[in-house]
């Protein structure tokens, strides 16, 4: 079914760009089918599943996905987060806390409470289906800026830099402490992106010291963790590590036209051998594979 390795197609690859598109909309004609409501279908496993399941077989999807927001690791950690309505979903409500020591005393991530234990029922849920589940996670930056506000944070950078690191840590350990979780309750496909930390966001300095090296070592922390599991990286992410020599990037060539979330079920049940996957957008899972080409992407000892 492969062919690996063959062609040069790297100047592709880097010029991955984050397209705004409406794949990640909730039908409201899912919502009728369904009987489901808003912000009830953000509260409890059952309703995440139900919908997942549906939204996966009206986007003839091979995958489903939870949570339906990036709201839940920031609200487990004592965010303040508005569940919204059908037309905008969770959001901050308001800053929890105001500073940078404030922000040194979150503890480890209790998985147990909060929407983020119902998640990852909702993942034990659809594993049980049989249902290949993707278990969306964020990064630092994406997490911190739900808690406080990102000047503050910045700010700290330029005077702090060791308080910064420290809050940084907390954060890594406490997102592969949810990564685990995850894979453990039957999440195959862990998507991980950090789109507030990202460089075109954060400047390139600012993202090799902080919150670009952060990410690294939670993918590196993760890695030895993915027996049965993949994680696949934000393409912004990726192309963004393989400039800057984080990572090396294998082409994988399909002869069949098949679509993305197709070509991921085939590594996951053929290629044990393979932890990373990038330079594409986990939302594009229903569409075909660009050029026929899933990108491995395998880490170096650089950070």
């Amino acid at each position: 079914m492969e062919n690996e390795y063959i062609g040069d197609k790297m100047d592709e690859m880097m010029d991955f760009k984050c397209i705004n598109d409406k794949m990640e909309e909730i039908p409201e004609i899912i919502l009728n089918k369904t009987g489901l409501s808003f912000p009830k279908v953000h509260t409890k496993a059952e309703y995440m599943a139900v919908l997942s399941k549906e939204l996966k077989e009206y986007r003839k999807d091979t995958l489903c996905r939870v949570p339906f927001c990036n709201t839940v690791e920031a609200e487990t950690l004592g965010g303040n987060i508005k569940l919204g309505d059908f037309k905008s979903g969770p959001r901050v409500e308001s800053y929890a806390f105001n500073s940078i020591d404030e922000l040194m005393k979150i503890e480890e991530i209790n998985l147990t409470q909060n929407r983020i234990n119902e998640v990852l029922k909702a993942v034990e849920i659809l594993n049980s289906m049989g249902e290949t589940v993707v278990l969306n996670v964020e990064g630092p930056f994406t997490i911190i800026n739900s808690l406080v506000d990102l000047r503050i944070f910045y700010k700290a950078i330029r005077k702090d830099k060791e308080m910064v690191n420290e809050v940084l840590k907390n954060m890594e350990a406490n997102i592969v402490k949810y990564m685990k979780e995850g894979i453990n309750r039957g999440a195959k496909i862990i998507s991980y992106g950090d789109p507030l930390g990202a460089e075109d966001i954060v400047g390139p300095k600012i993202y090799k010291e902080f919150s670009g090296k952060s990410t690294y070592k939670i993918l590196k922390t993760i890695e030895n963790e993915l027996d049965e599991s993949i994680i696949h990286i934000c393409g912004k992410t990726s192309t963004v590590f393989q400039n800057m020599g984080f990572v090396e990037s294998h082409p994988i060539q399909f002869k069949e036209d098949i679509t993305y979330g197709h070509a991921i079920e085939y590594i996951l049940e053929n290629r044990k051998d393979i932890k990373f996957i990038g330079h594409n957008c986990i939302k594009r899972t229903p569409l075909k594979l660009k050029n026929s080409t899933l990108w491995h992407i395998e880490l170096l000892e650089k950070v």
